[in-house]
């Protein structure tokens, strides 16, 4: 049995993968419900991991909230004493939710060291592992899930404030990739704010990635560009 269940809707699933592949990073084993196995009743299983398990990570969102199935799972979380909430966006949680400190994630652009999801982290590590001893330095985890998230770094040339054109390589999470194509692709002659949509890892002026934007992809993210 895992030491993490995730609890979200499926119109979010692409952002609770990511979720679940940063607290894997982290060190915990976490089931979700891309785990199930063929054949298993969903909510008999849902039932055993979340009772077998140390807490649940509720993902609270528009749909979310509207989702018997999640706020099934949250009760049974909170009545077990396990449940961590966060909010993926500015929504109404339902009672009796509200009076629970819930860490808001709807101003997260998926970097692994944003305060918000360090506090998600902590709070996930307290209950598996209340002593610490399996705690990584913030900033080792940060390097190493930016290195396993490759497929999530976007290059773009673009001019920034001075007109002056400038290559970024950005993190852009699940979440809000779409609207960050889009944005991109709609830009014309304004201005695209990048910091809205992810976290800028590397940046150089020109259009072709300097000597330091090379050996500093490589050297701490193992990236070839």
């Amino acid at each position: 049995m895992a030491d993490v269940v995730v609890s979200y809707r499926a119109e979010e699933r692409d952002q609770a993968a990511y979720v679940v592949r940063l607290l894997d990073l982290a060190g915990f084993s976490v089931w979700w419900d891309q785990k199930l196995v063929a054949g298993r009743s969903y909510d008999r299983a849902v039932l055993q991991e979340i009772d077998a398990c140390k807490c649940v990570v509720v993902c609270w969102s528009q749909n979310s909230i509207h989702s018997d199935w999640v706020r099934a799972e949250a009760k049974i979380a909170l009545e077990q004493d396990k449940i961590i909430p966060v909010m993926l966006n500015m929504v109404r949680i339902p009672p009796p939710f509200t009076m629970l400190h819930t860490v808001d994630l709807s101003q997260w652009r998926g970097a692994p060291d944003d305060r918000a999801w360090v506090d998600v982290i902590g709070q996930v590590r307290r209950r598996v592992d209340p002593s610490g001893k399996s705690a990584v330095r913030i900033a080792d985890y940060s390097r190493d899930a930016v290195a396993k998230s490759g497929h999530l770094i976007h290059r773009i040339s673009a001019k920034d404030s001075t007109g002056r054109w400038a290559l970024y390589f950005i993190l852009v999470p699940p979440l809000h990739e779409k609207a960050f194509l889009q944005a991109i692709k709609n830009k014309h002659d304004n201005m695209v704010d990048l910091d809205k949509y992810g976290t800028i890892i590397a940046s150089c002026y020109g259009d072709a990635p300097n000597q330091e934007v090379k050996s500093l992809l490589k050297q701490k993210y193992g990236f070839d560009v």
